[in-house]
């Protein structure tokens, strides 16, 4: 029998390329942040330990610190918009619950002033206009909703995104206007506007702690953010404060608090 060239069949066959596979995993990722709700209902703060009974005890040890203090959390979902959407939910149900009609107009005329910020930065209102008009109107909405239609408001795609895009827009839009001052603190190596197009306005990309500090700043609402990560110190937890600058309205003595996990934040509750 004679030996046919069999070089056709033993090529290698053509693998999924470094962008297929990355593709893949991303999908993987994206489908199964479609599972868990944009933003979920409240828990017990000790049912995160059942996410680290197989694993570590630093984190265990530190969850049962954290409890004696805070008894709830809220879970965002892990869609690398979780910093923005712990924010704004939180932002709002804080405004609802206060029932203040001086705190909600103070909250409603920085939302207006939002607009003529996006103006200075040079955002088209087209660009802009639509989700603006679904965050005042949410605003404007509180003192007709309740913890539970408020949930349902965030956990409707189209409203929830919407508020999202309006919140990255306007962090964007006052790093673009305080280029110089903050700049020289990011790793990139592009220019602001750059900068901003990628990692800030952009939906999905994750958050630093340069998005939280523009953020506070522009709706003038203090956030501390607790950082329960694997260090090995079992002692304490870290608490990180972002403050505001005009300390004498209502809404900079309304902090808000968020719990940083690696890679993600939650909504933290304080024990009555």
């Amino acid at each position: 029998m004679s030996n046919h060239d069999s070089s056709k069949n033993n090529k290698p066959d053509n693998g999924p390329t470094d962008e297929q596979i990355l593709e893949y995993e991303q999908s993987i990722r994206d489908n199964q942040a479609k599972t868990v709700p944009l933003v979920n209902v409240d828990e017990d703060i000790l049912q995160l330990l059942a996410e680290y009974a197989a694993g570590s005890k630093i984190f265990q040890t530190k969850i049962q610190k954290l409890s004696a203090e805070y008894d709830r959390i809220r879970r965002c979902r892990g869609d690398g918009n979780c910093f923005f959407r712990a924010f704004a939910y939180s932002w709002y149900e804080n405004i609802m619950l206060a029932n203040d009609p001086d705190l909600l107009n103070e909250a409603r005329q920085l939302l207006l002033k939002t607009s003529d910020l996006l103006k200075d930065a040079n955002f088209e209102p087209l660009a802009y206009e639509d989700f603006y008009d679904v965050a005042l109107e949410t605003l404007d909405s509180l003192p007709q909703q309740n913890s539970s239609t408020l949930l349902s408001i965030f956990q409707t795609d189209h409203i929830s995104n919407a508020i999202v895009v309006h919140f990255r827009f306007i962090t964007s839009a006052y790093l673009k206007l305080h280029a110089e001052e903050y700049l020289p603190f990011i790793d990139y190596a592009g220019s602001m506007d750059q900068f901003c197009s990628h990692y800030v306005e952009a939906m999905g990309m994750e958050s630093d702690q340069i998005h939280i500090i523009a953020l506070t700043k522009v709706l003038d609402t203090p956030v501390q953010v607790v950082y329960l990560d694997g260090s090995n110190n079992t002692d304490s937890v870290v608490f990180h404060n972002f403050e505001v600058d005009h300390t004498e309205s209502a809404l900079s003595k309304r902090s808000l608090v968020l719990l940083y996990r690696p890679g993600h934040y939650d909504i933290l509750y304080k024990k009555q």
